[in-house]
């Protein structure tokens, strides 16, 4: 018995054989660290963002899919590819650049869609205006990715985020007018949030139009402001008992049809000082689901508070 949804199996069902996305760099930054809200960054983000998975300085789109592709595709059996655009925030460009970037991706034969990576406050009808146009155009699905990370708006601030959660209801409420695609990043096991925080970020993501969802524990990246402040013993780690916990009572808080792209995430070693606990990612998952079915919990099994639940009995009765 499936305790939740399958990303693999989601995408095989859409698309009617195996997907395998395939991560792209592109030469953007971060309002966050370039000095427009703040030159410090997230507190958790390195550097090099997530460049690390990629590889691909200097690399041009076109090469970095078809290099990926003559790899993955034989290992993983696949011949239908998602474009990543994973590094840092990938809607803070020019609208022609961004407009390039996209076209070039969406343009390639063995491409299904697009997963743009980004920031709530880096959202825009404009850049909707274009994902939507060249979607038509080329026939190829959309999908953003913000990073939440927290409801907790004093956490937020710990984080460093530089927005609230005001702006990701805005960016959620408008990528669901355009039909898009919309997955929503949870770091779930934050040590400023308590369970409490966790049940709202399953319910508040339930209630906007998310469509898919990542859940990681708290990353510590060398050379970043976390590190620091782990290093100074100002910031403890949860213990992974915690995430797992904290996982469970996520799922089964969230929308029974939102699809988890993943329930726990993976880093470089060589560049962490810690995670997951010092566990592999596929143990991790293993304990998630073994809870789960110790506890009887399916996804969606607590998600009865949508749609007015203080008066159906009164439509229910009459």
């Amino acid at each position: 018995m499936e305790r939740y949804r399958n990303y693999s199996d989601y995408l095989k069902g859409k698309y009617g054989e195996k997907v395998y996305k395939i991560p792209i760099s592109i030469p953007v930054t971060c309002p966050n660290r370039d000095g427009t809200l703040s030159d410090k960054a997230c507190i958790f983000c390195g550097s090099i963002g997530a460049d690390y998975e990629t590889k691909a300085v200097g690399m041009g789109i076109t090469q970095q899919l078809n290099r990926s592709m003559a790899h993955v595709g034989p290992k993983y059996k696949a011949k239908k590819f998602i474009a990543y655009f994973l590094n840092f925030t990938n809607t803070y460009a020019p609208l022609d650049r961004f407009r390039n970037w996209v076209e070039e991706a969406m343009s390639h034969p063995d491409i299904v869609g697009v997963d743009i990576s980004t920031r709530p406050d880096c959202i825009h009808e404009a850049y909707l205006d274009i994902l939507k146009e060249l979607s038509g155009k080329y026939g190829k699905d959309v999908t953003l990715e913000l990073g939440l990370q927290s409801t907790n708006v004093h956490t937020l601030s710990i984080l460093n985020r530089c927005h609230t959660v005001a702006e990701f209801v805005d960016a959620s409420l408008r990528i669901g007018r355009y039909g898009f695609g919309l997955c929503t990043h949870i770091i779930a096991d934050l040590p400023w949030d308590d369970r409490l925080d966790v049940v709202e970020a399953a319910k508040l993501i339930s209630v906007l139009p998310v469509t898919e969802v990542k859940l990681h524990s708290l990353y510590i990246v060398k050379g970043t402001k976390l590190a620091e402040m782990y290093e100074k013993g100002e910031v403890t780690l949860l213990p992974m008992e915690e995430y797992l916990e904290r996982v469970a009572l996520f799922l089964a808080y969230m929308r029974p049809d939102i699809v988890p792209q993943r329930i726990v995430g993976r880093a470089s070693g060589n560049n962490t000082l810690s995670v997951n606990g010092g566990s592999p990612w596929w143990e991790v998952k293993d304990r998630i689901e073994k809870l789960l079915e110790e506890r009887n919990i399916t996804q969606g099994c607590m998600c009865d508070y949508i749609d007015g639940k203080a008066v159906r009995r009164f439509v229910e009765n009459g």
